[in-house]
C-alpha cells in the first residue's frame, strides 16, 4: 500500500481491468489484515498499524475516484490500525490526529485543485512512438478564449511500470517541443524518422559553426575536461566524444508540419529527460 502511494505521486495510474483488480487487491488486503492479526503484538506490526493510515493519504487523494483501489486499501488500513496491539491511548491520540489530517488535508487538496485546474479543453489529435521505441509524442490542441494553441509533447516511452491489471505511467518528464498559437486552420501531422549522429552534426554545423554546448560537471568529466570549463563548442567535439556523452549512432527525429522539433541527439546532450529535470505536476 505504501508502494502504491509512492507510485501515485510519481506516476499516472491506469487500471485496465477494474473488477479483476478490485478482487485481487481486496484479496491481498485481506491477507495483510490476517498477517497482522497473527503478529499484532509485535513492535513492527504496531508501528505499521500507526503509520499506514497517513501513508495511504497520497494514494486516496491522487487516485480519487479509483474506488477499486481506494476502498480495499482504506478498509485494510483501518482494520490494521484498530486491531493492532497498540494501547488504547495511543490509538485515541493518533486517531484524532489522523481525522484532522484527512479532513483538513483533503479540504486543502481539493481547494488547490479547484484553483489550479485549467478551465480549457484539450484534445489529443495524434500520438505515436519513435522508431526506437524510446520516446513517444502527443499532438494536443487546446481551445481557450485567446484562440487556442497546438503543442507537441515528447516524453520517454521506457519508464512506465506495467503490472498485471494496472499500469503506472511516468509523470514529470513531458517536454513541449513545439507551440503554435493561435490555432491555424490547417491539417497537422507529426512524423518520426531516424538520422545518424554524424549526419545531424553536419546539419547543425551548417546552421552555425558557433553552437555552444552547456555541459554539466559529469559530462565534462567524461570528456576529460576541467569541471570549470565554460565554453565547449560542437565543432570541437569528435564523433567519438559525442558517443562518450551518450549520443547514439542512430537518432530519433520528430518533424511536425515539415519542421524538425525534436532530436535524440539534442535531448541527450541537454539531458531533457534526466531525473534532475523531472517536474512533477500533481494537479
Amino acid at each position: 500500500m505504501c508502494w502504491f502511494s509512492y507510485l501515485a505521486i510519481f506516476y499516472d495510474v491506469t487500471i485496465s481491468h477494474k473488477v479483476a483488480f478490485c478482487v485481487v487487491f481486496t484479496g491481498i488486503s485481506l491477507l495483510s489484515v490476517a498477517a497482522m492479526l497473527f503478529s499484532r503484538f509485535q513492535i513492527l506490526t504496531r508501528l505499521v498499524g500507526i503509520v499506514l493510515l497517513p501513508a495511504i493519504f497520497p494514494l486516496i487523494m491522487l487516485c480519487f475516484g479509483e474506488w477499486e483501489m481506494i476502498i480495499p486499501a482504506a478498509a485494510a488500513a483501518l482494520l490494521i490500525f484498530f486491531l493492532s496491539g497498540a494501547g488504547e491511548t495511543t490509538k485515541t491520540v493518533f486517531g484524532v490526529i489522523y481525522i484532522l489530517l484527512y479532513i483538513l488535508g483533503s479540504l486543502a487538496f481539493f481547494m488547490v485543485v479547484s484553483f489550479f485546474t485549467p478551465t480549457t479543453e484539450s484534445v489529443i489529435l495524434e500520438s505515436s512512438a519513435s522508431p526506437s521505441g524510446i520516446y513517444r509524442c502527443e499532438v494536443i490542441q487546446t481551445d481557450d478564449s485567446s484562440g487556442g494553441n497546438v503543442t507537441v509533447h515528447v516524453e520517454p516511452n521506457d519508464r512506465d511500470i506495467f503490472l498485471p491489471l494496472i499500469t503506472f505511467g511516468a509523470r514529470g518528464y513531458d517536454r513541449t517541443v513545439y507551440l503554435e498559437r493561435p490555432v491555424q486552420d490547417t491539417e497537422h501531422h507529426a512524423e518520426w524518422s531516424t538520422a545518424s549522429r554524424s549526419e545531424i552534426t553536419k546539419q547543425l554545423l551548417t546552421v552555425s559553426e558557433n553552437i555552444q554546448l552547456e555541459l554539466n560537471e559529469v559530462q565534462l568529466t567524461k570528456l576529460g575536461l576541467p569541471s570549470d570549463t565554460e565554453n565547449v563548442y560542437l565543432r570541437d567535439l569528435s564523433d567519438a566524444q559525442l558517443e562518450v556523452l551518450g549520443v547514439p549512432a542512430e537518432n530519433d527525429v520528430l518533424t511536425f508540419d515539415g519542421e524538425v522539433c525534436f532530436r535524440t541527439y539534442i535531448a541527450v546532450l541537454e539531458e531533457y529527460f534526466s531525473k534532475e529535470n523531472r517536474v512533477l505536476d500533481l494537479f
